[in-house]
């Protein structure tokens, strides 16, 4: 009995049910919205972000404009001719550059308007890394495994189920890695803090403080005071504790002491100083600085100046000016900080 003939590895008739004209319009017509809806709704995200969104929507239109040329080829080029010399199987292979190309173009769209649908809500600084990637991950593999299956019967699931003991060793040697991705989805769900803002970080191993430079899947990106570059994983951000003195759009406490002579006139150099804090660039007007005397010792008197900030970042910057400040003003109105007395006394002469 004579076996059948192994039908072609790529089905002609597969490929060409699963083109049509109306999705590869669609799929154009959706690059060019993504342009649309850029230039009409995010015109006030920052400079580094239009800087970010203008090389995906360029990588977009390169990848759309291949995908419009395969498909106007597939769709109008006479390919009979290469029956002639048994070549048929080419037309198979130009759809199935299209479907791959389509495929690409479609992923690259939807992560363009998911960057963009986010964007709307965070125009102040930009969106996590993690969220996107995320998602463009998820939908490059169900739109991978779905073309899998229709055109060449591969089906990944049975695979995964009858794979237990793989997916416990793959899981145990990517344990940290798995740890440090699902602990940064949990924080963008829970969202102690977004990109742009000031936080500390206090950890087991240790305390970071810094601006929300970036979230990527492994960890959390922080600019420090210094322009430092710190480094986070995620784990260890989920696992400590999150102080964000961003979040509220409230102004943050900060203040300086000094030690005056208990003789002053207290009113006065809380006057002084209350003016000179008042000329500070940086420090909030409401709510207004305030002196207050908190400590009393001997020959001197504890002045607490308050004062609250817009910007974390400027506090150090700040502080030096309300120091250089208050001890110029208490100069020129003729009042002076506390020196401290040391009382040296001499032993009494045993000889005596």
């Amino acid at each position: 009995m004579k076996a059948n003939p192994r039908g072609p590895w790529l089905s002609e008739s597969r490929v060409d049910s699963l083109i049509a004209l109306e999705p590869c319009l669609v799929l154009v017509a959706g690059g060019l919205a993504m342009w649309v809806l850029y230039s009409l709704a995010l015109r006030r995200v920052s400079i580094e972000r239009h800087r970010s969104l203008r090389h995906e929507l360029a990588n977009l239109s390169l990848h759309t404009g291949v995908f419009g040329g395969v498909a106007l080829t597939y769709f109008t080029l006479d390919l009979e001719w290469f029956m002639q010399f048994a070549f048929g199987g080419l037309r198979a292979w130009l759809g199935l550059l299209v479907l791959v190309q389509g495929a690409t173009t479609f992923v690259k769209t939807l992560k363009i308007l998911f960057t963009q649908l986010l964007f709307l809500g965070h125009m102040r600084e930009g969106v996590p890394a993690l969220l996107i990637n995320t998602f463009t991950a998820v939908v490059a593999l169900l739109t991978g495994g779905w073309l899998a299956a229709r055109l060449f019967d591969l089906h990944f699931a049975p695979l995964l189920a009858t794979s237990a003991v793989a997916s416990v060793v793959l899981g145990l040697a990517m344990q940290d890695s798995l740890g440090n991705l699902f602990a940064g989805i949990a924080m963008q769900i829970d969202k102690p803090y977004e990109i742009g803002d000031w936080v500390e970080v206090v950890g087991i191993t240790g305390k970071w403080s810094g601006q929300v430079h970036e979230v990527t899947w492994r960890a959390t990106v922080l600019i420090g005071l210094c322009d430092e570059l710190i480094v986070i994983p995620n784990r260890v951000v989920g696992q400590g504790q999150v102080y964000n003195f961003t979040q509220r759009g409230t102004p943050i406490l900060r203040s300086q002491t000094f030690h005056v002579p208990v003789q002053y006139d207290l009113e006065a150099v809380r006057a002084v100083a209350q003016a000179a804090l008042r000329d500070v660039d940086g420090i909030a007007a409401d709510p207004a600085p305030a002196v207050l005397f908190g400590e009393i010792g001997e020959g001197w008197v504890l002045a607490r100046c308050n004062y609250w900030l817009a910007d974390y970042g400027a506090q150090w910057r700040v502080g030096d000016a309300v120091i250089t400040h208050v001890i110029a003003a208490l100069k020129a109105n003729d009042l002076h900080l506390a020196v401290q007395q040391v009382q040296v006394s001499s032993a009494p002469d045993e000889a005596r």
